[in-house]
């Protein structure tokens, strides 16, 4: 089984070395049990935010991990909030098996008039951004210790249901439940 793809959609390195320290393959800080990492299966990838789509397709086509999912960080900043957003809602239509994530960026370079008011990230943004699905909203590179614990769990999950798939004359009833034709 290959790796399960987790892009990094940011204009800078930091968010992506975070990945790849707490989800990636240095992801041995992340874990409860920092021995038991055969569960962590992501290869953590830097992708340019306008060919998110494209990579997850191409992924979906060419390799054979868990029922096409994977796994996307969005940095977001005042600049490009609303691209972003739509890309978000893009992939969630297209691609409901990818779980997203949304990386706060508040040092990117907009211009002082583009730059929303702190309660508007805090509050405002927040909300809008949760209702388009995204698992988590970090606000700084430490925040993905928890994303990687959502990842693990998904992982592990979608593992389990591969190894026990049941067809409906495989399940184990009651002998007093009534049968099921």
């Amino acid at each position: 089984m290959n790796p399960v793809p987790f892009y990094v959609a940011a204009t800078n390195r930091r968010w992506f070395n975070a990945a790849r320290r707490f989800v990636g393959a240095f992801a041995h800080a992340a874990a409860d049990d920092p021995t038991a990492q055969t569960t962590m299966t992501c290869d953590v990838r830097a992708v340019d935010a306008s060919y998110v789509r494209s990579a997850i397709a191409t992924a979906n086509q060419t390799a054979n991990h868990a029922n096409g999912q994977g796994f996307v960080l969005w940095e977001m900043n005042a600049a490009n909030s609303s691209a972003v957003s739509l890309s978000i809602a893009q992939v969630a239509v297209s691609h409901h098996d990818v779980l997203q994530f949304v990386a706060i960026d508040r040092s990117a370079g907009a211009p002082p008039a583009a730059t929303p008011p702190v309660g508007t990230w805090s509050y405002q943004l927040r909300l809008m951004i949760q209702e388009l699905g995204v698992a988590m909203i970090a606000d700084r590179p430490e925040d993905l210790v928890q994303v990687a614990r959502i990842v693990q769990q998904r992982l592990l999950l979608s593992h389990d249901k591969k190894v026990l798939p049941l067809s409906q004359s495989e399940r184990i009833t009651s002998p007093s439940a009534p049968k099921v034709p």
